[in-house]
């Protein structure tokens, strides 16, 4: 998720965790407790993205893909950062303090801590890029495929409790900021219908109301709760997207074997998401994209819009347009091709540990350009997009052990 959300997530936590203490302790925390856990828990929850500072932003990709999302979003090195975090923000307050803080705010403070990290690699699980949190235990990826990298919903829910939780102009205007620019956005990108913005429009109205007249511990709870509705919400869409193309790939060619299904939900509107299907038929791989409607009879899946561009390298999809999915376009090559790359190309071999729908076009007889459907995809323009030869041995330092995604099309031995 955008950094933005992780913040905000971090400050309710805090604002959660802060006043459930003050209700079992029938006593208000310290205004410098307060603070010094707000704070804390906002750095906690953007932690593990301190891998941003050694992978780089648009620097080499190939390290970008392989390291971003890497270490720091496991749960083990999240744990470790929550703990330094908490050592900082207790060395802080004991100084700060005009008094010596009590004995339990400090198992609060570092519980609160806990479950901002945690909070993160959650988030992070939600959408299609992926985390792999197990490690060193598990490589694998794992993909939540149920929201979209950016959600204004969770801003809209979320931010009015938290600018009435607040005296701090600083942090009020901010705040106040994010939640304008979070609906001005909803009204203005394309893939966003004029309906889904004014459900919003009226959501985030709804949100301002109970902020403004109920108790402070009421409307942090139906900030909660509305995060929590607007989480299953996207995931309910998504999975009714998934088995929606499930059922079309399989009447539209039954021999197919399907080796993934991509769901980004279009943020705002649980019921449309761009699918993108990864299968095999005989010895031919395709990746094929689709707009999809997780209910066709409320809206059709030919009016729902698309996160991300379509490539040219894709070509028109043959197969028969429904009111639940409107395919877009397909992309096909030999099955063998991609493992051939992958044997030959020790860069290929380290691109494909991110890569979860490749695709690829010959740039010349040695070169390849090779990519992710999930992001553009080969087009030499998207982040995923890096540059192979077909035969080098070369490799690039620190290649991480995570499990390819497709390993259902690589040779064992690559």
């Amino acid at each position: 998720m955008d950094n933005v959300t992780h913040s905000l997530a971090g400050l309710l936590l805090a604002e959660s965790v802060t006043r459930f203490r003050a209700r079992r302790a029938d006593a208000p925390p310290s205004p410098r407790f307060r603070a010094v856990a707000a704070i804390s828990s906002m750095v906690a929850a953007n932690l593990p993205d301190a891998d941003l500072f050694y992978t780089g932003v648009g620097g080499d990709r190939l390290a970008y893909m392989l390291h971003h999302r890497g270490y720091t979003h496991t749960v083990v090195i999240a744990l470790l950062g929550a703990a330094l975090v908490w050592g900082a923000a207790w060395l802080v307050l004991r100084r700060r303090a005009s008094t010596t803080p009590e004995r339990g705010e400090a198992g609060w403070l570092l519980g609160l801590l806990v479950m901002g990290t945690m909070s993160h690699l959650a988030l992070d699980w939600t959408n299609s890029y992926g985390v792999h949190p197990f490690w060193p235990f598990d490589n694998q990826w794992r993909y939540g495929d149920a929201m979209f990298i950016i959600e204004p919903w969770l801003w809209a829910v979320s931010v009015p409790a938290l600018v009435a939780a607040t005296t701090n102009r600083v942090a009020r205007t901010l705040l106040s900021i994010v939640f304008i620019v979070g609906l001005a956005a909803a009204w203005r990108v394309e893939f966003v219908s004029v309906g889904a913005a004014a459900v919003i429009s009226t959501g985030a109205a709804l949100s301002v109301v109970i902020a403004r007249t109920r108790r402070p511990g009421v409307r942090v709870a139906a900030a909660l709760v509305g995060w929590l509705a607007v989480t299953l919400a996207m995931a309910a869409g998504s999975a009714t997207a998934r088995g929606t193309v499930l059922r079309a790939v399989s009447d539209a060619d039954p021999s197919a074997e399907i080796l993934d299904v991509v769901v980004t939900p279009l943020p705002t509107n649980p019921l449309c998401a761009t699918v993108i299907t990864v299968e095999r038929s005989g010895v031919t791989y395709r990746v094929a994209r689709a707009r999809v409607s997780a209910a066709p009879s409320v809206t059709e899946a030919a009016r729902c819009g698309s996160v991300s561009r379509m490539e040219s390298i894709f070509r028109l999809a043959l197969r028969h347009a429904t009111p639940a999915v409107q395919w877009e376009g397909e992309w096909t090559a030999p099955s063998e091709e991609l493992a051939t790359l992958a044997r030959g190309s020790c860069r290929a071999r380290s691109a494909l540990r991110f890569i979860r729908a490749p695709i690829w076009r010959a740039l010349d007889d040695s070169t390849v350009m090779l990519g992710d459907a999930r992001f553009g995809g080969a087009s030499g323009n998207a982040f995923t997009d890096v540059q192979v030869m077909r035969q080098s041995a070369i490799c690039p330092d620190g290649v991480p052990p995570w499990t390819p995604p497709r390993t259902d099309l690589l040779d064992p031995r690559g």
